[in-house]
């Protein structure tokens, strides 16, 4: 994890051990003492550096733990924001496929009773047909026995004037 100036933990003790190191190395090689005092020293700084990295690997590793715990709070924040959300996600698609099925009922409703009124309105147009073509036929049927009638009867009447334009004739042809 990065601290508040963006170094990471690790590498900061990493540079920090490296660091003390060198630099007492340096500072016992550039010392003019004698052979036991250096060995002395060294043992020392060897103590010293030793005590400074078990301190820094106990607060590496209380680091470790918090950064760790930190770590296992966010993910649990996360899985237990996710699992809402997931909740919500189900709840809305719930909600939506009983909407689309209240809608798609209805509309599957409304179209069987067009169906039905478009077939009895088709069934009430063909027996309405049915019954004015009868009524027409029937009319048609009085209309030509009348013209029949009619165009008898102006037979016997024309046949009777020209039997008397006839009968007239002869007799004024025997005149």
């Amino acid at each position: 994890m990065s601290g508040k100036d963006g170094i990471n933990v690790k590498d900061f003790l990493i540079g920090g051990l490296i660091g003390g190191i060198v630099g007492s190395v340096t500072a016992l090689l550039l010392a003019p003492k004698s052979g036991k005092e250096l060995r002395g020293d060294l043992n020392e700084h060897v103590e010293v550096v030793k005590e400074k990295g078990a301190q820094w690997k106990d607060v590496a590793y209380e680091k470790g733990i918090e950064i760790g715990n930190v770590a296992k709070d966010k993910k649990d924040a996360l899985v237990d924001s996710a699992s809402d959300f997931v909740g919500v996600v189900k709840d809305k698609s719930g909600q939506l496929y009983e909407t689309v099925s209240k809608q798609t009922k209805t509309v599957k409703d409304t179209a069987v009773a067009g169906v039905e009124a478009t077939k009895q309105a088709a069934q009430k147009a063909g027996e309405t047909f049915k019954s004015e073509a009868k009524d027409a036929g029937a009319d048609v049927k009085k209309a030509a026995d009348k013209s029949k009638e009619e165009v008898e009867e102006a037979s016997k009447t024309a046949k009777h004037k020209t039997e008397k334009i006839v009968d007239d004739a002869k007799k004024e042809l025997k005149k």
